[in-house]
This record gives C-alpha cells, structure tokens and sequence, in this order.
C-alpha cells in the first residue's frame, strides 16, 4: 500500500502540526495550511485548515495518495509497475503547477458562450428545433475537452523545458482541465443567456419561428 510506511512514522511522530505550511497535491493545486493534521485511525488522510480572507480557517480533507509534498518533504512514493518515478513526478507536478497559475483558456469559455446562447437562440428560438438547440452545445463541449496547449505553446513560454517530456505533460493535463471546465460553464452560461433572451423576445413577439413541412 502507498504510503504505509511514511503513514507509519507519521502517526508515530505526529499528530497535529501548527505551521504555516505549503501542501502540494499531484494535480498542482497547493495550499498554505495553518495547520496540518493527521488522522490516527489508519494514516491514509489528513486535515488541512486554510486561512480564509476574513481571517477565519476553512477545514478542508486530503487522502494521502493526492499530495506530491508536504513543505519540503516528499510524500510521493512509487510503488506499482509504471507508475512515475520521484524525479520524473516532480516535473509533471511542475508543469501542473504552472499551467494553474499561467494558463486562462479564457477564450475556452467565450467559445462556449457563443456556441450555447446562439444554439439557443437560434436553433432553438429562431428555427423552432429546442433538442437540436440543445444537443449541439453538448456535442461541442465534449468534442473541446479533447483540446490542450500544444507542446509548441509550452516550449515558446518555457524554453528551459524543452527536453522535459513529462514537464508538457503535467502542463497539457492541467490546461485540458481548464479548457474543458472553462467550455462548460461558458456554454452553459450561454444556453441560459440564451434561453432568458428568447422567452423575452417571444413574450413581445418579434421572433418569427421557420415553419418547417
């Protein structure tokens, strides 16, 4: 089992930690956590607590198997055939990380917008078709989440990566997610725009619906 021998010495040494500490999960979120804690049923868990803006501390779960680092401690173990080695995770995690802070994919989400409030609108409203209207943002939205930053993108921001294969990757796994989620609320935001605008039009009666045979 990953972990179980760091879990071990953990619930040995450790019970709860009060530090300002910076935690490093595998997908490339981190967080600086006032205070750590770990759990003494079977050490596969912890509990963070996050400063929020007015102050206050926010609780928040972890499974061990989510965290690259715990300040500057490794947690990460590779235990299973295939699996990333320590050094080769540490620049996937990278990647991730940068993408987090540097990849918008704002134009991920205008596309979506567009593509749900004109559906709507359009085929929905204008042409009378409201499953069409909305199987086409669908169709659209899962056909994005195939989109990522290509390697070309990455290595123009970061020239210092560009032998670094698993660097791009962790990069291309965090912006597909952007992109993705980003389509999804913008296409969804557009849909509702969409349908809102055409109830209104319809109610004062200047949208004329084509009268198909």
């Amino acid at each position: 089992m990953k972990h179980i021998i760091f879990s071990i010495v953990l619930l040995l040494t450790c019970t709860i930690v009060f530090a300002q500490t910076k935690l490093s999960l595998l997908d490339g979120t981190q967080y600086n956590a006032k205070e750590y804690t770990f759990f003494n049923d079977n050490g596969s868990s912890m509990q963070i607590k996050i400063e929020k803006k007015n102050g206050k501390l926010k609780s928040k779960f972890i499974d061990l198997n989510e965290i690259w680092s715990v300040g500057d401690s490794i947690i990460y173990i590779p235990t299973q055939e295939g699996e990333f080695s320590i050094e080769d995770m540490r620049n996937n995690v990278l990647g991730k990380q940068i993408a987090k802070s540097e990849f918008k994919a704002w134009w991920a989400c205008a596309a979506g917008f567009v593509v749900g409030a004109g559906s709507v609108l359009y085929i929905g409203a204008y042409e009378n078709r409201p499953m069409i209207s909305m199987a086409v943002p669908i169709v659209y939205a899962t056909g994005i989440s195939f989109t990522r930053p290509t390697k070309r993108g990455i290595i123009k921001r970061h020239p210092e990566y560009r032998d670094n294969e698993y660097f791009v990757y962790g990069y291309q796994t965090c912006g597909r997610r952007k992109i993705m989620i980003n389509t999804i609320i913008g296409t969804l935001g557009g849909m509702a725009v969409g349908a809102v605008t055409s109830l209104a039009l319809k109610n004062t009666g200047n949208i004329t619906y084509i009268v198909r045979p």
